[in-house]
């Protein structure tokens, strides 16, 4: 029964803390957006992938620093004490939630798996120096694109490879590359597995922010920036990939507006929009975690105190 009780309560606080700050991301991720316009292309990717992420990292990391502690030292193991209706109740939505955002992931996984083997019927391995493989495919459809997580695969079809001089083709793949690197496709599969209708515009928002980091990623001077622009033109004549490959980037797969606003950075190319100094975020983050964490381990004892009188209500 106690073990009963902690996992109500600890799912009913997860639940409620996802909850609450999901709406304020909601609420306030438009107003970040515009605060971060200057930032290069990949910090914003990370900035808005970070604040989607928020909730969850959130939500966990107090439930097990706080919740979890608070109620295994200071509950009295009392067996003969019920189980309250608001943990029990809070506690099945949680798990009907994550049991959702489980499903959601792997049909997700189940989808992208399917098409792509249909896409790799008939395919040859091409040569290349690239750490993932690359597949010569005879759909036109994805032109060029890099599906799977853990186990990254780019596929390049023959009319894609047909239409592109080869300055154009090496671009555009390292354009893929950059998205391997950057492990997009496993950060898709987490939105995926903790996904909120309305946390979607947020979602749309950090994707096109990857593409663009993807392209800042795949060029160093004006040159190899056209060539990935006339890269980007002549392979939106083609059909985007299956809309139910979640898990499979393609170069050309966003709206024209988007596609629109790539090209118009890539033919305007500059270099300062590179992101020359990566670590000076964490520098000036470190300090702040660093006095949060020392302000945590200062008054860790009160804290579980009052999180023990908060779970107390819940348990009653």
């Amino acid at each position: 029964m106690f073990v009963l009780r902690c996992l109500g309560v600890s799912l009913s606080f997860f639940l409620l803390l996802y909850g609450v700050l999901s709406l304020l991301v909601i609420r306030s991720w438009r107003l970040a957006q515009r605060a971060c316009r200057r930032l290069s292309a990949k910090r914003i990717a990370n900035f808005l992938f970070a604040l989607r992420t928020l909730p969850l990292a959130g939500a966990l990391l107090i439930t097990a620093v706080f919740v979890v502690p608070s109620f295994l030292l200071l509950e009295p193991r009392v067996v003969t004490e019920p189980i309250g209706e608001i943990p029990l109740t809070l506690g099945g939505v949680c798990l009907l939630v994550l049991g959702a955002g489980l499903w959601n992931a792997m049909s997700a996984h189940r989808k992208t798996s399917r098409a792509v083997r249909g896409w790799l019927l008939g395919a040859t391995t091409d040569s290349n120096c690239y750490p993932v493989p690359l597949f010569r495919i005879r759909p036109s459809s994805p032109a060029l694109a890099v599906a799977g997580g853990l186990s990254p695969r780019v596929l390049l079809s023959d009319a894609a490879a047909a239409s592109l001089t080869a300055s154009e083709l090496e671009a555009a793949l390292r354009h893929e590359m950059a998205h391997v690197d950057r492990c997009d496709n496993l950060k898709k599969l987490l939105l995926c597995l903790f996904a909120l209708p309305g946390l979607s515009v947020l979602e749309s928002a950090w994707s096109e922010a990857a593409e663009m980091a993807a392209d800042d990623a795949a060029v160093s001077n004006s040159r190899q920036a056209l060539d990935l622009a006339s890269a980007l033109i002549k392979l939106s004549r083609f059909a985007v990939p299956q809309r139910s490959a979640v898990l499979a980037i393609g170069l050309v797969h966003a709206s024209n507006s988007a596609l629109n606003a790539r090209i118009a950075r890539l033919v305007s190319w500059d270099e300062t929009r590179r992101d020359a100094s990566s670590g000076s975020l964490f520098a000036y983050l470190a300090p702040a975690f660093l006095g949060v964490c020392l302000c945590v381990i200062a008054t860790y004892g009160v804290v579980l105190v009052d999180m023990h009188k908060m779970t107390e209500w819940l348990v009653r």
